[in-house]
């Protein structure tokens, strides 16, 4: 293997995960949060306590306040209320494990040896508890009345927990409108605001709207907390955000727009959903599958500021199989199509097959190259200094591995991992300007895997990977998830990027790339390709290379072919 060994490359098992974020410098002390809490506390601070546990940019010390409890929200509109008891009627079936604003015990989450807290303490004493304690930042779910004299104990002042962080009936309302309104991506937003009324915006990502139900969207939703506020406190801590010292403000999550009837128009759009599924699936159609490919050759290559398939070839496997996730290669002349085959019998375990394109537009299927114990989607096969690799989604095992050919195009070696402990979805390795950048999706905290998109740089495409200072680069489930290898139009460096907002795969977003150095990255919007023919409603891969362009699209029926 040219340029480094197998060796250097040492395998995943039993390493620590790849960090998502740079390391902080040598001489840094971590941001010492304190957290006041109520016992029990909702579910997704414990979670962001141990997620923060982790990190050298913070230390989280939780304490307990007795006679503390969750604070509610108020003022519900009717029709809201009476739309959430129906929904909580729907969704009352158990969970295994209980939603971000669930109260659970603090139990082993409180500081060993640290103050006893009651809700009816003189404030002197509570002055002197704090400042034994020498926090940078309180954060506060507990008396209001506390916020002043907390404020004065820390750095940064004291950060009270809005109610609609916490309370488990009605926390997180803030995203009940694109229910109403029919959006197909949800806002999650935190604002901090200040005692003079100024609002700070501190983190925003957006995730798909769970259309049929307000729980599963807040469930979803939620569950991306507790990366969100080490975000911020990772921004925070390194300087990036300027605040008053000593202020008291109130973190709370970003309200929309006003929504007039909101919970009348959100119940209206639950039903007209719910009747879309039953008779979608009274017709015997299937969620998700089946993929197919479509060939275009012959003809000017799409434009991804304004994308138009045209004419093009439908290529279907001879059983029922389902192939996805094309990637194009020339090999010595032949042009060679590495495919995600997803064969019925296999459970829900995909595997990498490779086909031959012919000259007539016919593909011939050569034959499996690579099978795991867990699934495999997303080959992405390349060729460095004489040898041929591969890197593939296995986010089943909780890696990206680095693949090298021993008898090309059919037996594969895994030489080691690029990144370990993380399940990424759809990596992508580009070369440019002498560095290697792998983009990947990886979801912190439980959300979805389709909203954060992470960069890691390296010297070679055999590593060591590390992450970009820019970490997350894009925080949208409408162009997060890569859709492909990057590649160059009219001197535009193009990213293919997945639009999952409507559903998983719903279109190809093409992203133009303005500045990316191992220390900066920004790209902005070109255009879209969705669905453009009846039977179809999803388009999530692009693959070209010389005159040839090959994309996998969701057939709801049968694709006809357009010569």
């Amino acid at each position: 293997m040219g340029g480094a060994s197998a060796a250097a490359m040492a395998p995943a098992d039993g390493v620590a995960a790849t960090p998502l974020y740079v390391a902080p410098p040598e001489a840094f002390s971590p941001l010492r949060v304190l957290l006041l809490l109520p016992d029990p506390a909702p579910a997704w601070l414990l979670r962001f306590t141990a997620l923060a546990a982790a990190s050298r940019w913070v230390d989280p010390v939780v304490v307990r306040v007795e006679g503390a409890a969750i604070p509610e929200v108020e003022r519900v509109a009717p029709d809201v209320r009476a739309h959430l008891a129906l929904d909580r009627w729907r969704s009352r079936s158990p969970r295994r494990d209980g939603g971000p604003l669930e109260a659970v015990p603090l139990g082993g989450n409180v500081a060993g040896g640290g103050p006893q807290l009651s809700a009816g303490m003189p404030v002197s004493v509570l002055r002197e508890a704090m400042r034994a304690l020498r926090p940078d930042l309180v954060m506060l779910l507990g008396p209001p009345a506390w916020g002043e004299v907390l404020a004065g104990c820390a750095r940064a002042g004291c950060w009270r927990l809005d109610a609609g962080l916490a309370d488990p009936t009605y926390g997180g309302l803030e995203l009940f409108a694109p229910l109403a309104t029919g959006e197909h991506a949800t806002e999650l937003a935190f604002d901090l605001v200040l005692s003079d009324g100024r609002v700070e915006r501190l983190a925003t990502t957006w995730g798909s709207t769970q259309k049929g139900s307000f729980h599963e969207q807040r469930e979803l939703a939620m569950r991306k907390l507790p990366a969100l506020l080490l975000r911020v406190f990772r921004r925070l801590a390194a300087g990036g955000i300027d605040l008053p010292a000593g202020a008291l403000a109130t973190l709370r999550l970003a309200p929309p727009s006003p929504v007039r009837a909101a919970g009348l128009r959100a119940f209206f759009a639950a039903c007209g959903h719910y009747a879309a599924r039953r008779i979608a699936r009274l017709r015997g159609r299937r969620e998700g599958e089946p993929w197919r490919l479509v060939l275009r050759h012959g003809q000017p290559p799409l434009d991804p500021r304004a994308p138009v398939v045209g004419a093009h070839v439908v290529l279907r496997p001879e059983s029922d199989d389902a192939w996805a996730d094309p990637c194009l290669v020339d090999a010595d002349g032949r042009r060679l199509l590495f495919v995600e085959e997803f064969p019925p019998d296999m459970g829900s375990n995909g595997i990498i097959v490779c086909l031959e394109l012919r000259g007539d537009g016919r593909a011939e299927r050569l034959g499996v190259v690579l099978e795991e114990p867990f699934h495999l989607s997303y080959p992405q096969p390349f060729r460095w200094e004489g040898q041929w690799y591969m890197t593939v989604e296995s986010g089943a095992a909780r890696r990206v591995s680095l693949y090298r050919a021993e008898d090309f195009p059919f037996r594969w070696i895994r030489i080691g991992d690029l990144i370990a402990g993380r399940a990424c979805v759809d990596p992508t390795l580009h070369q440019h300007q002498g560095h290697w950048y792998l983009f990947a999706n990886v979801s912190e905290s439980g959300g979805s895997t389709c909203d954060e998109l992470f960069l890691f740089v390296a010297d070679s495409p055999m590593g060591p990977f590390h992450p970009h200072p820019a970490n997350p680069i894009v925080s949208d489930v409408r162009h997060a998830r890569p859709a492909g290898r990057l590649f160059e139009h009219h001197g535009r460096l193009v990213r293919p990027a997945q639009n999952c907002g409507p559903s998983y795969g719903a279109e190809v977003a093409f992203r133009e790339i303005t500045v990316l150095t191992p220390t900066r990255y920004e790209e902005r919007p070109l255009g879209q390709l969705g669905a453009w023919a009846r039977g179809l409603d999803g388009c999530h891969t692009y693959s070209a290379i010389d005159g040839v362009e090959v994309l996998d699209v969701r057939d709801r029926s049968a694709v006809p072919d357009h010569p």
